[in-house]
């Protein structure tokens, strides 16, 4: 049975009385993203933390590899089981798990370390699998210039992910892209996803959108570059609902 396409996983704390680095503390290690209930957050730090949170994330792997991902988010952390024991009783933390296939038949397990490590920490482990995605992904150009034609692309899963890095990402302003990868490779990549166009109703779905000589408009992107993450002035009741679910 093939592996599957790639895995994303985060150790995750919820919980009104959370405080983020008290958490740190016990923890013995920094999260990746954390926050307070009732912290402001969005563009113009209109909307307010439901519950506090602490989130630790592991690198994504491609092709997947649960086990590493669970070794490295538990390797930065304290090994002692008896403040884990303790957490797991006030916070009951998750394991979430991101399964992303490219075929129908892929599979992945977990050896023994791996599932010592969950259990001995008293941590819950959720599988979100996501349906065999097609080999290559649509991208959306939004050009910044009057007469843009809002055009989709065709990108490999490579060039995809050299586009969109983070955890999330699903969208990316053309020169940060350059700065990161150099010049040199950012051509050889979109070079190769222009030969690639494809009609809008043939398009199924947007994985991606790609905004293109937008530098002066930067500022209507979320900073974590997640559709999700849209300021709520931005979007409506129902967007607000669903990407409040889905962070």
């Amino acid at each position: 049975m093939p592996t599957i396409a790639e895995t994303l996983a985060s150790l995750r704390f919820y919980g009104d009385d959370l405080e983020p680095e008290a958490l740190t503390v016990q923890l013995g290690g920094p999260p990746s993203e954390s926050w307070k209930k009732g912290e402001a957050f969005g563009k113009k730090k209109t909307n307010t933390r439901r519950t506090g949170a602490w989130i630790l994330r592991a690198e994504r792997r491609e092709p997947g590899d649960l086990d590493a991902q669970i070794d490295e988010i538990f390797s930065k952390l304290t090994s002692d089981l008896s403040v884990w024991k303790h957490l797991a009783t006030r916070y009951r933390p998750d394991l979430f798990v991101g399964l992303f296939l490219e075929k129908s038949n892929e599979g992945i397990g977990l050896n023994g370390k791996s599932l010592s490590l969950i259990a001995d920490r008293g941590v819950s482990l959720g599988l979100d699998v996501y349906g065999a995605r097609p080999s290559l992904r649509n991208i959306q150009i939004i050009d910044g210039a009057d007469n843009a034609t809002f055009s989709i692309f065709k990108a490999t899963t490579a060039e995809f992910s050299e586009i969109f890095p983070q955890f999330g990402q699903d969208m990316e302003i053309s020169e940060d892209f350059v700065n990161r990868v150099g010049e040199v490779r950012a051509a050889q990549i979109l070079q190769a996803i222009w030969e690639r166009p494809i009609l809008k109703w043939n398009a199924n779905g947007i994985h991606g959108t790609f905004y293109y000589n937008y530098e002066h408009k930067r500022q209507h992107v979320p900073p974590s570059k997640r559709e999700v993450d849209f300021d709520a002035s931005a979007i409506n009741a129902a967007q607000r609902k669903l990407f409040e679910e889905n962070r």
